[in-house]
């Protein structure tokens, strides 16, 4: 048995002094991640997150695959797919089936719904004092597991692609990057999704560096033998499995097929027939059921999402596609189209690319492209991820909605971050490439330049944890108890209209149709033939709207234009089903009721 003696020698000048810093680093993490959440974990505020999150919570409580957050143009696609069901065809009076996410992250936060214990609701004791609303910590904490086994592969490639300094730098970055964190607390699925896609690019690796050639003469034995067919269908195979879950996590994503297939066309030959092949049938084998359950509810194969190219173009400014109570659009303008993929495409170009994971490793990355590597492998892979930027760049332009106003950078739109662990990998390998012709010769010249590298990589999230303490709600326009105070108000099967419903959906816990396009027809067509609308929520999304430009003149801001009525003049419009007014939350929030339902003494 080892006494206390031999195990301080151990540690001190035998085999597990190589074990120190490595503890040291695991404990400096475990330190900077309870720092963080402590003082930095915020509320949600983009629209994905809350919507997927009540949907969530649906599925959980046993209402499959439907949604809380009810979108106009959903409706009007349902209704046009089921024409013989005249009781309901807009899905208003019972499950309302969603037609606009992926289904795999919200299958995932089911699960863990079911497995946590998830407090829902907020009591009225601590609503003066809200911070944080539980469940969004535990959905946060879930993001966080899957951003550490990021950090994970993403040391493993860069020990197979580099080396075990480069592993480590790249590492410390990214740990280091403050927008990784702030998509931790995000509620989205971008960090699931960047984990799919790191395990995605070490099967390609595998695949690239297990492709004998006479070129590739730093590979090992076993990897330069010839591989049987069997081998490279069943590796083809799972990155096929992986690009369909990636496609089922954010439906953009899965465009990442063509830089996968056009790596297979250029780089894999004799054996590309195959992994092309395997790879299309094996994602279509895991997308399909899911595109068909779409089809036959909506007519299209991505639901709501399907209309993506629609969106902020001249016929459908701001967020009005999605408010539209019509299904038949016709063709999208090809002048609207070609002039929206300009516009994005320049913004992404400039603010975007250079500064992907927001760090200015990305500019290494971009730099690195002048400098080929003597690894041929090395090359190969740096292309796929070039390729990989280039068709995101596009899809990211040619998507682009009102999500990206109402929650910049940190929405589901931002594609490009899920490549941020590949470009880090090859950033800091440009770095080493450097510093090794810097020919240094002080005593840990390279420690130190490593840990200056590091140090300034991880500048942003230094000051992100620094005072001032930032508020962890994002009001305007959320404020969880007083939504979840208004939700409270209504039965279950009672339905509200709000420019939020993603909120009333999400803390509320009630049916909520978004805004409608315009006040006559759509509201009084819905009210008088669907549904009755039994509330009307209106909060600084409308109320701070522009006064001129969204107001006076845009036509489809008649909403806007009923809250300066009420508040002002203290009237109603003629025939409005909706006439009672709740004082105290005016003039920045409006609610207008069937009944003053605030005096029934829900809390």
């Amino acid at each position: 048995m080892n006494t206390v003696q031999e195990i301080i020698h151990r540690f001190e000048v035998g085999e597990g002094r190589r074990y120190i810093p490595i503890a040291a680093g695991i404990l400096l993490f475990v330190a900077v991640l309870a720092i963080y959440n402590l003082r930095e974990a915020s509320g949600f505020a983009s629209v994905e997150a809350m919507d997927q999150s009540q949907l969530a919570r649906n599925i959980s409580q046993g209402e499959g695959f439907s949604t809380n957050f009810i979108r106009p143009l959903s409706m009007a696609l349902l209704a046009e797919q089921s024409k013989d069901e005249i009781d309901d065809p807009m899905r208003l009076k019972t499950a309302h089936p969603d037609l606009a996410n992926a289904p795999l992250y919200p299958y995932l936060l089911a699960v863990v719904m079911k497995v946590f214990p998830f407090r829902d609701e907020i009591p009225s004791i601590r609503s003066k004092n809200f911070r944080r609303y539980q469940p969004e910590i535990l959905i946060g904490l879930v993001n966080q597991g899957f951003f550490i086994a990021c950090a994970f592969l993403t040391f493993l490639l860069a020990r197979r692609m580099f080396d075990d300094a480069v592993a480590w730098l790249s590492v410390i970055v990214l740990l280091g990057s403050d927008l990784l964190w702030r998509f931790s607390f995000s509620g989205l699925s971008t960090n699931m999704a960047m984990l799919i896609t790191l395990t995605i690019v070490i099967l390609l690796a595998r695949l690239e560096r297990g492709h004998p050639r006479q070129d590739y003469e730093e590979a090992e034995d076993d990897e330069r033998r010839e591989r049987s067919p069997a081998y490279y269908g069943l590796v083809a195979g799972l990155v096929g499995l992986l690009l369909g879950a990636l496609m089922l996590t954010r439906y953009s994503l899965g465009w990442l097929v063509v830089p996968t297939l056009l790596f297979y066309l250029f780089f894999l030959p004799g054996r590309r027939l195959v992994c092309l092949g395997v790879t299309l049938v094996a994602g279509l084998v895991v997308v399909s059921p899911w595109l068909w359950r779409n089809q036959q509810l909506s007519g299209n194969f991505f639901g709501t999402a399907g209309y993506a190219a629609y969106h902020e173009t001249s016929q459908f400014p701001r967020n009005e596609l999605e408010r539209h109570l019509q299904a038949d659009f016709g063709s999208p303008s090809l002048r609207d189209g070609i002039r929206k993929l300009l516009r994005n495409s320049a913004e992404i170009a400039e603010n975007q690319i250079p500064f992907i994971g927001g760090s200015w490793l990305s500019c290494l990355f971009l730099a690195g492209l002048l400098v080929p590597f003597t690894n041929k492998s090395l090359n190969r892979m740096r292309i796929f991820v070039v390729l990989a930027i280039v068709v995101l760049a596009i899809i990211q332009a040619v998507s682009r909605s009102y999500l990206s106003d109402y929650s910049p950078v940190i929405n589901s739109q931002n594609l490009l971050v899920v490549l941020t662990p590949l470009v880090f990998i090859f950033g800091v390998g440009l770095f080493f490439l450097l510093l090794d012709q810097l020919n240094l010769n002080f005593a840990g010249a390279q420690f130190y330049m490593c840990l200056l590298v590091g140090g300034l990589a991880c500048l942003t999230l230094l000051f992100r944890v620094l005072p001032p303490r930032e508020s962890p709600v994002a009001y305007p326009p959320y404020s969880p108890p007083l939504i979840q105070r208004v939700g409270n108000w209504f039965e279950s099967d009672e339905l509200l209209m709000s420019d939020m419903p993603w909120a009333v959906a999400w803390y509320g816990d009630k049916k909520c149709l978004w805004l409608t396009r315009n006040l006559e027809p759509d509201f009084y067509t819905i009210n008088d033939q669907h549904k009755p609308i039994n509330g009307l929520y209106l909060t600084p999304i409308t109320t701070d709207g522009k006064f001129v430009s969204e107001m006076i003149r845009s036509s489809s801001w008649a909403w806007g234009r009923l809250h300066m009525d009420i508040t002002l003049r203290k009237n109603l419009p003629k025939g409005f089903p909706l006439l009672h007014v709740d004082d105290g939350f005016m003039p920045d929030q409006l609610i207008l009721t069937d009944w003053p339902r605030w005096n029934s003494g829900g809390q």
